[in-house]
């Protein structure tokens, strides 16, 4: 008789610490998808393009970092443009905003930074700056083509309405 009461205890005590476990593992389970959209990108990229700056050849790399709660996105990329080449190194972090990654900042080599707003669809990602007094707008749009293939397009706009294409690439996974 003791010894059902002790299984009954243990067993009750199981029972309230798997229900009070369980909203512990929904808020995993959740941060675990919010990152869904970008997660093909992770990895290292090579890519080429063309653009108003010339033909370019570069690579990049997506990585979490902060235990998840920010993405890292660099990027290293040469044109030649008239026989000069221009080296041009960046760096975005995205980040979360109410629990979702609808957020970055861009920052360059030389000392620009500008925030970006995204928004996400059926194969794509975008992102568009946030207007800043007497700048360009400017918009960045990740394309799936498959698991390994994506397209970048980078585009400017002076009334934030017209955009103009400033490179386009192809990027393969590593």
């Amino acid at each position: 008789m003791l010894i059902n009461v002790i299984k009954r205890a243990m067993k009750t005590k199981y029972l309230i610490f798997v229900a009070l476990s369980m909203p512990f593992f929904s808020i995993n389970a959740q941060q675990a998808d919010k990152w869904e959209n970008w997660k093909p990108l992770i990895g290292n990229w090579s890519g080429e393009g063309v653009g108003i700056p010339g033909d370019g050849t570069g690579s990049f790399s997506f990585a979490f970092d902060l235990n998840q709660s920010i993405l890292v996105r660099k990027s290293s990329y040469n044109y030649v443009m008239e026989k000069t080449n221009i080296a041009f190194d960046d760096m975005m972090i995205i980040y979360l905003v109410d629990a979702t990654p609808s957020k970055a900042i861009f920052f360059n080599h030389e000392g620009f930074s500008r925030i970006y707003s995204i928004s996400y669809s059926d194969k794509t990602i975008t992102l568009n700056s946030e207007n800043a007094p007497q700048t360009p707008s400017f918009r960045l749009t990740y394309t799936f083509i498959d698991d390994s293939t994506i397209t970048l397009k980078f585009e400017i706009s002076r009334d934030g309405v017209n955009y103009i294409t400033y490179t386009e690439e192809v990027g393969k996974k590593e």
